[in-house]
């Protein structure tokens, strides 16, 4: 479930990066490039905030002696 959740949020990361990376500077196409960058920053804390959890959550499962 978490790798599912994790997955779901990369592809967020791509669509992301799509609308950080569109051409120019123009009055149309600023404000996706500002959401894009945000997106990108808020879905990268997302993955890894993921990925620490699930370790964490693994991590109470392995034996003391270990």
């Amino acid at each position: 479930l978490m790798a599912v959740t994790n997955a779901i949020s990369s592809v967020i990361i791509v669509g992301a990066l799509v609308a950080a990376a569109t051409m120019g500077l123009t009055s149309d196409n600023w404000v996706s490039k500002i959401l894009g960058t945000v997106a990108v920053i808020l879905a990268s804390v997302n993955i890894f905030g993921g990925f620490l959890v699930t370790q964490r959550m693994l991590a109470m499962y392995k034996k003391k002696g270990d």
